[in-house]
């Protein structure tokens, strides 16, 4: 096999040699003339050495994805490849679990895909002109690991122009009588009705489940009465507080009306809906009213802050850590002592550090004690890559709050 070849200089060698297959063009050499958009080349290092084969695109601040080290041809048989790997692990760390992320991006060693399965539903999201050019070849990979009834393509995200791609949605395969907008599927003994066709990201946040099962197991330890989950989204937390025995009222705040009615819906489908009030509304704006003047009865014994991300690049940390710090505060007033603070981030570019200072700043501030009693991060089907840091997003933490 014989492809064009793009020569790698020494900027930022060590980041590529390392595994990470994002190459920019300070790091680029030389290209040869007349290549397109996703074309496949090449790529050497410094010294002649065979980095693999990768992606190029000469308008994308990612001008080369490298797909794999080795100098191999990219078609069905490579996708499937890829595909039995990623499914092999799943199994692994998630033993009889019939939906999970299959394809994580980069962590899975296809930059730009995602691949989300649903028990017999599998959606997939190309963010990369590369992988889009190799879409047909994909699509039959899919079909012949997984076989699935229903076969979804999700390319209806913004971030698609950056690699000057339409917005874009098609079902590739379903049978008959099927509603792509109300797919129920059962998830760690909860049971969901999911819009495929039309809901955020492909459905579910898959990378909260784990959480969701050790945030069980907490409330068992510190039996809690009142729950508050903000940014409750379609009631991931909210139901499973609910589900508890000892809980008897569960608030879950969005201020999405369709992840309202979700939630809703879920509570409905799981028997727990007369314990749970779903309201939309602005957090922030209810925090602030609520946390203002609270009396002791009205605080609650478990908080959930799961907020969306604030910042999508380093540019808007500063920005973000002023939302975080006003949500800790106004959720530590409206803890009870003795309660269960749960915060996340979702944000690469928030480390675990600062979410714990930010967390702790918050508690001097509001003259409250905690304990760090455990950390969280992003499901095992979310995996993490050492050589590439922003395979880690997702990181969380639980406080106690001592009385006195």
């Amino acid at each position: 096999m014989t492809l064009p070849i793009v020569r790698l200089g020494k900027y930022e060698w060590r980041r590529i040699r390392s595994g990470h297959p994002w190459i920019y063009p300070k790091s680029i050499q030389s290209v040869p003339d007349r290549l397109e958009t996703g074309d496949l080349v090449q790529v050497l290092g410094p010294r002649e050495e065979s980095v693999g084969v990768a992606v190029y695109h000469p308008g994308s601040k990612i001008r080369l994805r490298v797909l794999t080290t080795e100098v191999e041809v990219i078609d069905q048989s490579f996708f499937e490849k890829r595909l039995r790997a990623a499914l092999f692990y799943r199994k692994k760390v998630l033993p009889g679990s019939n939906s999970f992320r299959l394809i994580n991006s980069e962590s899975d060693g296809l930059s730009g895909l995602i691949i989300d399965v649903y028990e017999r539903a599998v959606l997939f999201q190309i963010t990369s002109a590369g992988l889009e050019k190799l879409k047909t070849s994909m699509i039959a990979a899919i079909d012949n690991v997984l076989d699935p009834e229903i076969l979804i393509e999700r390319n209806d995200v913004a971030n698609r122009k950056f690699e000057g791609l339409p917005e874009h949605k098609e079902v590739h395969k379903t049978p008959p009588n099927v509603s792509l907008n109300a797919y129920p599927v059962t998830i760690d003994g909860v049971s969901y009705e999911l819009d495929l066709w039309e809901g955020n990201k492909t459905g579910l946040y898959l990378d909260q489940i784990q959480n969701h099962s050790k945030f069980s197991k907490l409330l068992e330890q510190f039996p809690s009465k009142r729950v508050l989950d903000c940014f409750s989204y379609v009631g991931g937390f909210s139901i499973r507080a609910a589900m508890n025995d000892q809980v008897e009222e569960v608030v879950g705040l969005d201020q999405s009306a369709e992840c309202v009615a979700k939630a809703e819906l879920h509570a409905k489908l799981n028997n727990v809906d007369p314990k749970c009030e779903f309201i939309k509304t602005n957090v922030f704006d209810w925090l602030r009213e609520k946390a203002s003047g609270i009396e002791p009865e009205n605080q609650f014994d478990v908080i959930i802050l799961d907020p969306p991300s604030f910042t999508k690049n380093r540019h808007a940390v500063e920005g973000a850590i002023r939302g975080y710090r006003e949500l800790h505060v106004r959720a530590l007033k409206l803890l009870k002592s003795g309660g269960l603070l749960f915060t996340y981030s979702c944000s690469h570019h928030i480390s675990d550090d600062l979410l714990r200072s930010i967390a702790f700043e918050s508690a001097c501030d509001t003259q409250t004690h905690v304990y760090e009693i455990e950390s969280h991060r992003q499901s095992l089907d979310h995996p993490i890559n050492p050589s590439i840091p922003e395979s880690y997003y997702l990181k969380g933490f639980v406080y106690f709050k001592k009385e006195g």
